[in-house]
């Protein structure tokens, strides 16, 4: 799947879900694949970091506490001002939305789930040479 076609799939997200304000696919390592234009390049790669940092966090949290498998269905932050989830999107990669913190988190999971239904089998981010499978 092109970057243009993803990008148009992230801000159609942002559009349809009650107070998303910010959507990006990212690698699990923190790449940021592509994100939607309401984030400049900056904040674009500083939420990439943030995300693969959490999802991190959860995925040892998951190893650790969970059933041994160490999956991780999604995570979510919730801070003053805002919600941050992070939801699988594919081998390697994930998708992470910021909204306001008056969005419906149910919708919110729920819409996020419908798209990587639709472009997951397109999301699949090797592993870069160097880095750890976890």
């Amino acid at each position: 799947m092109d970057l243009k076609k993803l990008t148009w799939l992230l801000e159609g997200l942002t559009e349809r879900t009650p107070g998303a304000r910010h959507a990006l696919v990212l690698s699990r390592d923190g790449l940021k694949l592509c994100h939607t234009a309401s984030l400049d390049v900056d904040r674009a790669d500083h939420l990439s970091a943030i995300a693969s940092g959490v999802q991190s966090l959860a995925h040892s949290a998951s190893i650790e506490f969970g059933d041994g498998g160490g999956g991780v269905r999604q995570a979510m932050a919730e801070f003053y001002g805002g919600l941050l989830f992070i939801v699988e999107a594919g081998h390697g990669t994930h998708l992470a939305v910021i909204t306001d913190g008056e969005a419906e988190p149910g919708l919110v999971g729920h819409n996020m789930n419908e798209l990587v239904e639709q472009m997951g089998e397109h999301l699949t981010t090797p592993v870069r040479a160097g880095t750890e499978t976890a």
